[in-house]
């Protein structure tokens, strides 16, 4: 019996463990107490310690009094903000995790609500159909990503966007830069989190963990040398606040912990990763 409950454990652990690495270098979760791999087993250097150099918080679109009136589609309220988060990293590094654990929660939250686009339901860039993004308010719905801001484009910031074409052609600010990018999408996995968040648009104002997040298999860098990867989409008519932590990739195949608050052990505490 004493076997068997030890081959039994043996095999839950595993099957633990696999899937874990299997989603993503979720390496920060806790089983039981330890990371399951331990920061110590790589060299960080000083450079590493300063990859990541700043969190953006993107002014993308302000609604105005015609998305207030517009009976075509889902009213937006007038005033409402779409914000786009990104996480800037130093050349050659690459961005494997969003996460929240026991000790660093993971929250984004709003004064008001989040607005969702009740015919999109995207709850993540991967899912959005490029082809409608002139459809109704599809453009500016809330979600998560690690880059990807439709199923084919990588999100860019609008000041770096020198296309000079839109796939938005109605809204008129976003008409001649969309902040859209053709670049290669990363598997993107998802671990403890609910996205129904994403597909409700009534009370939706705070999406948080302490035990999950968002990943690239294999990391994702930044479709332009200046390294800024695309994390979340957010539409509100309130203040938005955040508290975020992320695992970066080293160039030599380590990776380095960056966080909100409370570091401990080799975690960097950064200060952009919290909105207040």
């Amino acid at each position: 019996m004493l076997k068997a409950n030890r081959e039994k454990r043996r095999d839950t652990e595993t099957g633990i463990r696999n899937a874990l690495i299997f989603l993503a270098f979720f390496s920060f979760l806790i089983l039981p107490g330890k990371p399951i791999c331990a920061q110590e087993t790589y060299s960080i250097t000083r450079a590493d310690s300063l990859a990541l150099e700043n969190v953006i918080v993107e002014t993308y679109y302000v609604a105005n009094t015609k998305d207030f009136t517009d009976t075509s589609s889902f009213v937006l309220p007038e005033g409402a903000v779409t914000y786009r988060i990104y996480i800037d990293m130093k050349p050659g590094y690459s961005l494997q995790v969003v996460y929240g654990d026991k000790n660093h929660e993971l929250y984004i939250k709003t004064s008001t609500t989040f607005y969702n686009d009740k015919e999109c339901f995207a709850e993540t860039g991967f899912n959005i159909d490029a082809k409608k993004l002139h459809l109704g308010t599809v453009a500016l719905d809330s979600w998560i990503t690690m880059g990807a801001a439709t199923r084919i484009h990588t999100g860019i910031l609008r000041t770096e966007d020198n296309v000079g074409f839109s796939l938005i052609t109605n809204r008129e600010s976003l008409s001649k830069i969309d902040g859209l990018t053709k670049a290669a999408l990363p598997a993107f996995r998802i671990f403890n989190l609910d996205l129904n968040f994403f597909r409700t648009n009534s009370t939706a104002n705070t999406f948080s963990t302490n035990n999950g997040g968002w990943a690239a298999t294999g990391g994702v860098k930044g479709p332009t040398p200046e390294n800024k990867v695309l994390i979340a989409q957010l539409t509100t008519t309130g203040k938005l606040t955040f508290g975020l932590n992320v695992q970066i990739g080293t160039p030599t195949g380590g990776y380095i912990q960056f966080v909100s608050h409370n570091p401990e052990g080799a975690e960097i505490q950064f200060q952009g990763l919290s909105l207040n």
